[in-house]
């Protein structure tokens, strides 16, 4: 669980980096398009090592599918963090395990546990408080929650290539799509970035290597229905820093939902998922 919970705080690391990066004016298309750019930079050294076999694989069809689920999962991540306050953005969007636990019996065929069912449920309680629907949603909710699904749909496909696939050709496979992805798209909304804003794209984007990298090997260690609730320890670090670097006041609705969903990780890990 150590690995997933690094991935978590990583996980925060990227919304911090990629909220300032959309603060500073960038538009959500080049912010996506930097990140995949940038993680081809920093896996250079990679590619120089293995050669040609650095791509190879049996299973393209799998990489495909993980790098639509990233691409989108991406997506609506930063339409979430940019129209919600930051810890409210990554509370729905660390409402993955909801997606998890029933993606996780159909394509995994795991076994579902009943602590696993009572903690996913004790979740949803938390994700209803922090979200506060009042008979509607929000775009920025509705955002939030699909990138959560998209979100594990990835854990998913990490898990079902972690058989045959290094980490490495995993990211890399993904960082291409989502460059030949968002490329074009972004043509039609440039505009020169600030340095300020360069800088934190390169930084979300070390988080999210590191992240990927933690989640790869939790995902070979462990099942991913036990992983997934691990990602509500990322909620109030994002809380403190909305509060440090946006002036977001946190409300009673965060800290009760974060508490019941926190509630629900501590029992699956007391019970031993």
């Amino acid at each position: 669980m150590g690995f997933m919970l690094f991935a978590a705080v990583c996980g925060g690391g990227v919304s911090i980096s990629y909220r300032l990066a959309l603060q500073d004016g960038l538009p959500v298309p080049m912010a996506a398009f930097g990140r995949g750019l940038m993680t081809l930079a920093f896996l250079l050294p990679w590619f120089i090592r293995m050669g040609p076999s650095a791509l190879a694989t049996r299973r393209p069809l799998l990489h495909l599918a993980r790098g639509g689920a990233g691409i989108g999962a991406f997506m609506f991540q930063l339409i979430g963090v940019a129209l919600l306050p930051l810890a409210d953005a990554v509370a729905l969007i660390s409402a993955r395990p909801l997606w998890v636990l029933p993606l996780a019996a159909l394509l995994l065929h795991e076994r579902v546990r009943r602590n696993r069912v009572i903690a996913t449920g004790i979740g949803f309680v938390g994700v209803v408080i922090v979200a506060q629907p009042e008979g509607h949603l929000s775009l920025g909710t509705l955002a939030a929650l699909a990138g959560g699904l998209g979100a594990g749909l990835v854990l998913i496909s990490f898990k079902l290539l972690s058989t045959t696939e290094p980490a490495p050709r995993v990211i890399a496979w993904y960082a291409i799509m989502s460059v030949l992805f968002w490329g074009p798209v972004s043509a039609f909304f440039w505009q020169t970035p600030s340095l300020f804003a360069v800088l934190m794209i390169v930084l979300g984007t070390l988080f999210a290597l590191a992240s990927d990298l933690a989640a790869s090997a939790a995902a070979r260690r462990c099942e991913v229905g036990l992983l997934a609730p691990i990602e509500y320890s990322q909620i109030p670090c994002s809380a403190l820093a909305g509060w440090l670097l946006f002036a977001e006041q946190p409300g009673w609705s965060l800290a009760i939902g974060t508490a019941v969903m926190l509630g629900a990780t501590a029992y699956l890990v007391r019970r031993g998922g």
